[in-house]
């Protein structure tokens, strides 16, 4: 009998990255024949099934389980990680640079800095050390950590195979231009240079134009009060502020997207720009940390911020047929590359080597 396989995670919450990425393995463990449980110290109260009470494994956890502990920020959840006697592995996920919450958030701050600490003394007591992308693979590495693979965020289609929100589809499919970011509002990922981008395409390019902003302001509300001052200072009409969206209005937003704009200085993977591609959605991105791996060519990268050159180029996607059409083509090809039957041979090649 396949032995089981437990997930550890210190947040499950709806529309993050490694929550989903914790829910789309499970289901692929479960496939291949595995129990597999998730535990969380903090769980969103509209997934609550999803999760057990993360202290709870340390009762029920069988003697031949393994544990898949996702690793991102430091948290009370890797004492509970510490005391098992299973076979563990960790998941990492990157831990953003604490500078970035300063000013911000400093108890954020405080539990980046905390993560990085725990991940350097964490090398010693995995059996393998998985990482969403090499960038994060390779930053084990130089910690220490002697064995290490690459496991890519898996993309569920599933969860996009939903009717549309009109509310989002109809009012939006007006002949204006539409830009889409989507994510946390946290500094490290500089969405205030996505609004400078957007700005000079407005005012000097298309004022027919939107830009949607979709993801929640949680812990960073003074870094989203900035970027609505921002708005205001430069006077840029179009700018919506979503907050929290559902799963089947995260995929009406994509759809009425025509370009997605990323400008993060720190991911460890960025899983919106796979989303974005699946969808048909060319892609421009600043060249920053796992960024280039994740697009892996089939999306625009720029390396410096020079807004408005990058407000151009923007409109050469908009306007282009030719070069939309082979962006779009590239981008749907590399998001079949990551979706969930791609990554589960994979799992099942280093769930064997377990």
């Amino acid at each position: 009998m396949a032995r089981p396989i437990h997930q550890l995670v210190p947040n499950l919450a709806l529309g993050d990255a490694i929550s989903q990425q914790a829910i789309t393995l499970r289901r692929l463990l479960r496939g291949l024949g595995h129990a597999s449980e998730i535990y969380a110290e903090h769980v969103d109260g509209r997934i609550a099934g999803q999760a057990r009470p993360h202290r709870r494994l340390l009762e029920e956890i069988e003697p031949d389980a393994v544990v898949l502990f996702h690793f991102s920020i430091g948290s009370e959840v890797t004492d509970v990680y510490r005391l098992l006697a299973n076979p563990r592995v960790l998941v990492y996920h990157n831990v953003t640079p604490p500078e970035y919450f300063r000013g911000v958030n400093e108890r954020v701050a405080e539990d980046c800095r905390r993560g990085r600490e725990e991940l350097a003394r964490l090398a010693s007591s995995c059996r393998l050390a998985l990482a969403d992308s090499e960038f994060n693979r390779a930053e084990l590495e130089a910690l220490g950590y002697p064995a290490t693979a690459v496991l890519p965020i898996a993309l569920d289609e599933s969860r996009f195979r939903t009717r549309p929100v009109r509310r989002i589809e109809r009012p939006y499919r007006d002949g204006h231009v539409n830009f889409l970011h989507v994510g946390r509002l946290v500094p490290n990922k500089r969405i205030e240079d996505v609004l400078k981008a957007f700005y000079f395409y407005r005012r000097k390019i298309n004022p027919s134009s939107r830009l949607f902003l979709v993801g929640i302001d949680t812990d960073t509300e003074v870094y989203a009060f900035a970027l609505r001052e921002l708005v205001r200072d430069l006077g840029i009409p179009g700018v919506v502020f979503t907050g929290g969206v559902s799963e089947r209005e995260l995929a009406s937003y994509y759809r009425i997207a025509h370009v997605y704009l990323c400008m993060s200085e720190h991911e460890g993977f960025c899983a919106p720009l796979i989303e974005a591609m699946h969808f048909g959605v060319p892609v421009v991105a600043y060249a920053a940390g796992a960024v280039p791996e994740t697009v892996g060519g089939a999306g625009v990268l720029v390396t410096r911020k020079r807004f408005p050159e990058i407000a151009e180029l923007l409109a050469i996607l908009c306007e282009d047929t030719a070069v939309r059409s082979r962006l779009i083509e590239a981008g749907r090809a590399r998001a079949r590359e990551l979706t969930a039957g791609a990554v589960e041979s994979r799992l099942r090649g280093l769930v064997e080597a377990l």
